[in-house]
């Protein structure tokens, strides 16, 4: 051979050499980028903070909660009737009587394949599914599955599931951290709905200000705050109001976490504050506002079929916004008489309900009784229901 040809080959040899071990660091490089920050083993919570019987009496409470008890329907629960009852009572509810749900059996069935099962029969198709990274949630393939990407995950975070919680799918049991995994995962910035993504990940991830998707996309919570502010509202799931509390959230973590820059928060206080002055604007004088509430006033009676949805846009629009408002900070609220007449009007409105409307509103109710509870300083399950008369 050649010398020349010898030491060309020795060459291609090192540089190749040279190369594969840097592709290798580099590979290790991104694939750290790409690991998930550590979670905290609790999730943290967000307890209420005022206590304004001019929102609601406790009379008034304790007969909106026993009417929005969580009613055992068997298999024609709906799953999404489910994950609102357990965000709305916790695990911690029990009302010692068969024909509604506890806490843990509403938790049992969103977290165990034997527990769905045993509810939906063993035809239905499982909600749990494993997938790449830990456990999938089966969402909006009919009325047993989820209505809202990681609307079941980011609801055990927020009534207090801890990582190590088991849960059963079809092959194997696991925890929950597997479902939190696969959904941090799972997310990126071009997904439709950000809303409960954000909140598991708020719940779970400080003091961690950042992480990389499986996608290579770099996330922060302050970026997170953009986009949840970005969009016109009512734009936006239960219109716009869902993004409303989940930056109502993040100020409320990053009080304990400080994980917002300090800019990115007077930017969310600004947006609340903002859509408050909305609020107040076109509130209609009976109390309600409807899905019209950023740019118009509420309609009147007139030609509304109150049985309908046009009752239902009320009661949405109405219940979600004293929600957001009941953990906000004090400088985003509006006017008490503002928050009492919603309050009353929201009281007025479930003590009208039938039985059938009950059922067919549970979701839009369930933040009505459970922003009313806060608005008295208690999660739901904290009120005493039981009567002295």
């Amino acid at each position: 051979m050649k010398p020349n040809l010898t030491r060309f080959l020795i060459l291609q040899a090192v540089l190749l050499s040279i190369g594969t071990a840097w592709g290798a660091v580099r590979w290790q490089s991104w694939k750290a980028e790409l690991e998930l920050p550590a979670f905290r083993e609790e999730p943290l919570t967000v307890r209420p903070t005022y206590d304004m019987p001019v929102v609601v009496g406790d009379d008034q409470l304790r007969r909106v909660l026993l009417k929005l008890r969580p009613r055992n329907l068997g298999a024609k629960t709906k799953i999404n009737h489910i994950d609102h009852a357990l965000r709305f009572w916790t695990p911690h509810a029990k009302f010692y009587d068969p024909a509604f749900f506890s806490g843990e059996q509403l938790r049992g069935v969103l977290t165990d394949t034997r527990q769905f099962m045993a509810l939906y029969g063993p035809t239905a198709a499982p909600l749990l599914s494993d997938g790449p990274y830990g456990v999938r949630v089966r969402v909006q393939e009919g009325l047993q599955s989820s209505s809202h990407v990681d609307h079941t995950v980011a609801g055990l975070a927020e009534v207090g599931t801890p990582l190590t919680f088991p849960v059963v799918t079809p092959t194997h049991v696991t925890t929950y951290r597997a479902m939190l995994e696969q959904a941090l995962h799972d997310f990126s910035l071009n997904q439709i709905e950000y809303e409960w993504t954000a909140l598991a990940m708020i719940s779970f991830l400080p003091p961690a200000q950042g992480w990389r998707t499986a996608e290579g996309q770099e996330i922060t919570f302050d970026r997170i705050a953009q986009r949840l502010m970005r969009e016109e509202l009512p734009r936006g799931v239960c219109f716009g109001n869902h993004r409303l509390h989940t930056l109502t959230m993040f100020l409320r973590i990053d009080d304990e976490q400080h994980v917002l820059t300090p800019g990115t928060r007077a930017e969310i206080i600004g947006f609340l504050c903002d859509n408050t002055v909305k609020l107040i604007r076109h509130q209609h004088s009976d109390g309600y506002w409807d899905g019209k509430w950023p740019d118009q006033p509420a309609g009147s009676d007139v030609n509304v079929n109150l049985s309908g949805d046009g009752l239902a846009d009320r009661i949405l629009a109405t219940g979600h916004a004293l929600e957001w408002w009941a953990l906000a900070p004090q400088e985003c609220h509006p006017p008490r008489e503002v928050l009492a007449k919603a309050g009353q009007w929201m009281v007025r409105t479930i003590d009208n309900l039938t039985p059938e409307q009950t059922e067919n509103y549970f979701t839009y109710l369930s933040h009505a009784g459970r922003a009313l509870a806060l608005w008295r300083g208690k999660l739901p399950y904290e009120v005493d229901l039981t009567t002295t008369k």
